[in-house]
């Protein structure tokens, strides 16, 4: 989930010659030729002004002096591979000691609680399931060149699940919200939760006001509510929770060791 409401990300204007006028670059790594070429092409088209790089490895972005200079926004593939891998925390820590202050986006098969809790504990800023729909995408992107931290909405919601007591009053309520939520309705729900008119909500979401209205239907009746207070109401504690987990993960130092 981001934190603060997605924006649309331009079409790039172009890859200038000279350095002095070169466009912010997103590097990607991915070991795979057909899957660089794809995001690449993906990126070129939706990355807001920025110039877009590929290599296979993070070993070939290191020692390209150039490369890393530009980087601004590291989109490293691990694939099917997990993040305590041994070689991938190896290349997150190198990455990170190479290109000091420059966000870094893990692009992942693996969607479930341990991994993204692992991933932030190491420091990166974004986690992106593949799994993802590409509006998705390119709005997590957007919030982590922005200075935010992306966690999906679904998976943070079982984090915070997963960590609070099974006494705490609203358990049930929060069941509901991770099984039968999908992460857009949960963006709808959290602006309902500022008081937000579908106008509004519509246009944050870059989706029709008609669209709003059917997510707040199917939303009524997921949770059994009647309204949109009572909406507010029943997501009260989870919403809090989840804030004050994500604030907390933010605030931890970089763990050196494998978790």
């Amino acid at each position: 989930m981001a934190l603060g409401p997605p924006t649309k990300l331009k079409r790039s204007a172009g890859i200038p010659a000279k350095r002095s006028d070169r466009a912010p670059a997103i590097a990607v790594i991915e070991q795979r030729p057909l899957m660089r070429h794809c995001f690449r092409q993906w990126l070129e088209e939706n990355a807001r002004d920025a110039h877009i790089v590929t290599v296979a490895t993070p070993a070939e972005l290191i020692d390209d002096s150039r490369l890393a200079r530009d980087a601004h926004l590291v989109v490293f593939s691990i694939a099917g591979a997990r993040v305590g891998d041994p070689d991938v925390l190896d290349n997150i820590h190198e990455l990170a000691r190479a290109l000091t202050n420059v966000p870094i986006v893990l692009l992942s098969d693996h969607d479930d609680v341990e991994e993204v809790a692992k991933a932030i504990r190491h420091g990166v800023r974004g986690y992106l399931p593949t799994k993802l729909e590409l509006p998705e995408l390119a709005a997590a992107i957007q919030c982590v060149e922005a200075g935010g931290t992306f966690v999906p909405a679904d998976t943070l919601v079982r984090f915070v699940l997963h960590q609070r007591p099974r006494s705490t009053s609203g358990l049930e309520v929060e069941r509901t919200l991770c099984e039968s939520l999908t992460p857009r309705e949960m963006e709808v729900v959290a602006r309902l939760r500022q008081g937000k008119p579908n106008k509004v909500i519509a246009y944050e979401l870059e989706i029709s006001e008609s669209t709003v209205k059917a997510f707040v239907r199917r939303i009524l009746i997921k949770l059994n509510a009647l309204n949109r207070t009572e909406v507010a109401h029943l997501t009260e504690g989870l919403f809090d929770s989840m804030q004050t987990a994500l604030a907390a993960r933010r605030s931890r130092p970089v763990a050196s060791e494998s978790v």
